[in-house]
Formats: C-alpha cells, structure tokens, sequence
C-alpha cells in the first residue's frame, strides 16, 4: 500500500484553515466550522464496523463512517450525521489507525472511508493512513459523491486505492437540474463526470455507483448509464433498492416503480456495462 508523504500531509492540513477541497470553496471559515459542510478542524465518526453491505469485491469492508457532508439530498438515508458534523466521535489519526489494523485482523478485505462524505476530511484520512504504514495491507477505499476539487484529487492520486464515486444526477444544470436542486451542488454533472473521468484515465480500480431514484429514469438514470457505457471497463454498481426515509417529500417519497429498474436493468445490459454486486 502505498505511503502518505510528510509534504501531502502538510498540504492537506492547509485546508483546514483554507478549505478548497470541494467547489464550495469556502476557505477560511473552515476553521470556524462555518463552512458548507460545516466541519471544523475536527473529524467526528459516526460509526465504524465491519460491513456487508459493500460490493462483493470490498467486503467484509471496515466501514469507517464520517460526520458531515458537502451535499444536502433531500433524500439522504444517513441525514443524522452527515448534516450533524459532531455527530459520533472524535479520535486521533493514531487510535483510527490501530482500529484498521484490528479490523484488518479480523477479516476486513478493504477500509472503505464514507460518509456524509469523506471530502471534508481527507487531511485526517491522510493522517491515519500514514499512522496505518505499512502494517496496512488492505487497499483504502474512497467512497464519496465525487464532488471534488483538483486539489482534492491530487491529494488522493496515488494514495487511494480504490474509488467508489456516487453518479446519482443527470446532466440537467442549474436551479431546475437534478443536482443543485435535490442536492444542493451547484454544476454538479460537470463536476462530478470531470473528476470520475480524471481517475478513470489514471488507470486505478474505479466503482461508479448510481442509485434508481422514483421519477428519475429519463432524467438521471438513462444519461448516467450512456455515459458510464462510453467508458469502457469501467465498473458500475447499479442500486436499486431505494427506499424513501421518513422525513422525504414530494417526488422522491414515492416508492421506485418496478416497470423502471427493469428498464435501467435492461438499458444497462444493452449497453454493454460491465455490473457488478
């Protein structure tokens, strides 16, 4: 696995005071933990385990579960902690580190950073993989929406070793499109598909997620499934267990209509994606 230099870890603690880790680019409120995810200095876990709900090649996962999230989905499972940034735990880079290695003992196949999102807090995740070492030997999984900045991926490139993005909205942009209005990221497909198609062309292990979402097929399913078509070996895990949280409503309380996960199903089939569970 690979190391985490002491100059990326330095550069990646800049951001905590000037955070451009994500378009948000809210810079030195960071510190105030003032900015859009409104995660401070400090990175709070929500919770830690050995997962089996990760795609078959991850698991057993250690699934190590942040605070916070650079996103709003309206419909987000996970809204407990990823819009409560303190939720959970603080620990040190070190006790996180001793926790994977004990994790790892008992049979964990990956470490799988998710979140909220992982985005906020890649310089404690640098940290904690440089603790980790070389007794680390499960390749580190990032697991993110993917809105991300250049500065974050190349914090990333070469110490990650599998990404596992979300592509949940289609193309539409602005106010009306999909992204910015169920999900408050604002230039979402350019952004998302720029940074997809940046580690894509790096040549690593690269796990596009996209969820069926009730009344999305034609806007988001079918465009997602065209592009990730026009990429080829790229792996992609087609979710269609979707199921409303209590709090959704609107479009996205409704249930996800059979007649539509045969259809993304069969898209998917015709197009020659290569799925995976």
């Amino acid at each position: 696995m690979a190391g985490v230099s002491e100059a990326r870890q330095a550069a990646a603690q800049r951001h905590l005071a000037d955070c451009t880790l994500c378009p948000h680019r809210c810079g030195a409120v960071r510190a105030e933990a003032a900015g859009r995810c409104r995660v401070g200095p400090v990175s709070y876990i929500a919770s830690e385990m050995l997962h089996l709900g990760e795609e078959r090649a991850l698991r057993p996962a250690h699934a190590i579960f942040f605070s916070g999230c650079t996103a709003t989905c309206h419909f987000c499972t996970a809204a407990r902690f990823a819009f409560h940034p303190t939720y959970g735990v603080a620990v040190t880079p070190e006790q996180l580190a001793g926790r994977i290695l004990q994790r790892q003992a008992e049979g964990a196949r990956s470490v799988c950073f998710i979140g909220g999102d992982p985005a906020p807090h890649i310089p404690f995740i640098l940290s904690t993989l440089a603790a980790a070492g070389a007794r680390r030997t499960i390749p580190a999984v990032f697991n993110s929406n993917f809105y991300l900045t250049a500065e974050a991926l190349d914090l990333l490139d070469g110490v990650i070793d599998i990404y596992l993005p979300d592509l949940k909205f289609g193309p539409a942009l602005g106010p009306g499109g999909c992204g910015e209005r169920l999900g408050g990221m604002p230039d979402y497909w350019r952004v998302v598909t720029g940074c997809i198609d940046r580690v894509y062309q790096a040549g690593g292990r690269v796990i596009v997620r996209h969820l069926l979402m009730p009344g999305h097929l034609a806007c988001c399913t079918e465009p997602v499934l065209r592009w990730l078509a026009a990429r080829p070996g790229l792996e992609v895990s087609l979710l269609t267990q979707y199921l409303a949280p209590r709090h959704v409503r609107g479009e996205l309380a409704a249930p996800l209509a059979a007649d539509d996960v045969v259809t993304a199903q069969s898209l998917a089939q015709e197009l020659g994606l290569r799925l995976i569970e």
